[in-house]
Parts: C-alpha cells; structure tokens; sequence
C-alpha cells in the first residue's frame, strides 16, 4: 500500500472528523477552505492509505448500565507477556474500551465499569505482575434525559461498521424510514448519546512531523466548565478530540502539534489554569478502539426489548 504523507489541509480535515466523523463534505470544504470535490477526494485518499483507518460511533455508557471510567497506566510489561492474556486479565475489572501504546513503551489501557471494589483493583495489580500499575476513576457527566428506543439500538448497531454510513444506507438496512433515522441521529446526538469521531494511522502523521499525545487532566470538580471553556479558547488549533461523556474529574484530551517544544507549551498553559491539579501526558505510538463491549450490549438490550414485547402481546 503506498504510503501518503499527510499535509496542513489534510490535518485540518482528521481533526474535524475526528470531533464528528459525521460532518458533511460541504461543511468540511468550507472550514478548510477548499471545494466540496476537494474535500472528498482527499478524505478518500487518506480512508485507501489508512491515514484515516475507520469511521467510529461512540454512545454513551451510561445508558447500558456502566458506572465509571476507568483508566490504567501499565508501565515495564514483561515483553513475553501475550496481548490477549493482558485483555483476559483486565476483563476482571471492566469492559476494555481503547488501548494506546506510549513512546515510552508503557500503555494505556481504558475501561468502562459496572462495580468497583478495592479486591478487584488490587488483585488486577498483582496479575499484571511485574508490571507497574497506576488506575484512576472518572465518573461520567449526567445520563442523557432521552429514552432509547429499540429504533436507536438498531440505528447504532448499523453505525459499528462505518459511522458515516448515509440516511439513506442506514434506513435501508434498519427498515425504518429516512425522516426517523434522521430524527433519530439528531435527537440523539443533541442528548450526548452519540458521538462520531475516526480511528487515525498515527505512523503517517508522524512521518509529516507531528505526533499525537494524550493528556489527562486532572481538575477540581467545580471548575470543569470553565477548565474545559479555556481549552478550547485557547488551545483549540492544537486540539483533536475531547469525548462528551467522562468530563468531571478527569478531563481526557487529545492534542496534536509538530514538536516538543510546543507540547511543552501546551503542558504549561494547561498546568497554569486554575482548577487543574496534575497533568499528564503520553505521545501516542499506537491506538486500538475496541467495540465488542458495544456490539454485546446492544445485542442484548435488543433481545430484551423483543422478550416484552412479545410478552405484552400476550397479555394484550
């Protein structure tokens, strides 16, 4: 596969689709300043490099029953240790979500989780052994005050294979109608049920000269708006993607910039905001995003949605 170096405009485009995969080519083409035809042909160029890997839905935990965000530093991983026995291993405590490797070499694995109980937290430590292990906590931000139908499952259920699939390809293969489908998406991304981003080739924006990093930023409760408010007054050429639903103690951001002396930069300006007790960061290598928990969960509510309605037929 020939390898495609990706340039300014293009980095503007990954980090509007990053924070809504959904935009369409219109809205694209008028951010970036280039024609509509422009703008598709080079989101095309990037999806047949895998600059751009896969289009993404994220909805939002809570409505299946999850608690708590939980995120994992595993630092000094013997390197014999087998991927899948470390994902056995964190099954434990949650349902593994993403994982990214660090230019360090340790990794950051995120789970969502039901229950928590100090035993399952310490006996995860001791399986990782002798790796090192940090785990934090963040709650998520308030359910969505919508009810889901078994309309939106399916509408959701359709979205895992390709977040920007059309109305119209979506109506087709739900049998619903487009004018529902379309309510349905806008309902429930306006309830922050749904989010649309894009799993990215970090080994292509690397080779144009810029990385990619996480940054967890740790904050008094009472000042998350207005933490969250300076990021993006301030840092907003620099920032890709901040998800919508774990935004209280932890604020969970993903920048991109050319060199270190402007994540630096970045670092200082956010450390000086008041209300933030630590920052955190981790230059990205690698990004996995696992949505098997998703799939089990929606195939599950759907079969339990079934279940009463067939059980109030027969009551009926």
């Amino acid at each position: 596969m020939q390898q495609v170096r990706v340039d300014g405009t293009d980095l503007q485009i990954i980090r509007l689709l990053a924070r809504d995969s959904r935009t369409p080519y219109r809205s694209i083409a008028a951010d970036v300043g280039i024609t509509q035809g422009a703008a598709k042909e080079r989101i095309n160029k990037m999806i047949l490099s895998r600059v751009i890997e896969r289009f993404v839905v994220l909805i939002n935990p809570i409505i299946f029953g999850y608690e708590k965000l939980c995120v994992l530093i595993v630092k000094n991983i013997d390197k014999t240790t087998i991927e899948q026995d470390i994902f056995k291993k964190l099954s434990l405590l949650g349902d593994l979500v993403a994982y990214s490797e660090e230019l360090e070499g340790s990794y950051i694995f995120r789970l969502y989780v039901k229950d928590i109980t100090q035993y399952k937290i310490e006996t995860l430590s001791d399986l990782l052994k002798p790796a090192t292990v940090e785990t934090f906590f963040a709650d998520f931000s308030r359910p969505p005050t919508m009810k889901v139908h078994s309309s939106d499952l399916e509408i959701m259920k359709c979205l895992l294979s390709d977040a920007r699939k059309s109305v119209d390809n979506i109506a087709k293969e739900t049998s619903l109608s487009h004018k529902t489908v379309a309510r349905r998406l806008e309902k429930m991304r306006g309830n922050y049920v749904s989010q649309f981003t894009i799993s990215r080739n970090l080994t292509s924006m690397r080779l144009t000269g810029y990385m990619e990093f996480d940054v967890l930023i740790h904050i008094e409760l009472p000042r998350h708006q207005s933490v969250l408010e300076k990021i993006y007054r301030e840092l907003d050429e620099y920032l890709i993607f901040i998800p919508a639903w774990y935004q209280r103690q932890v604020i969970v951001a993903v920048f991109f910039c050319a060199n270190i002396s402007t994540t630096k930069l970045i670092l200082r300006r956010l450390v000086s905001y008041n209300g933030v007790n630590k920052v955190e960061s981790f230059i990205r290598t690698s990004i996995t995003i696992n949505q098997n928990w998703l799939k089990r969960e929606i195939d599950k509510r759907l079969t339990t949605n079934h279940r009463r309605l067939l059980q109030q037929q027969k009551t009926d």
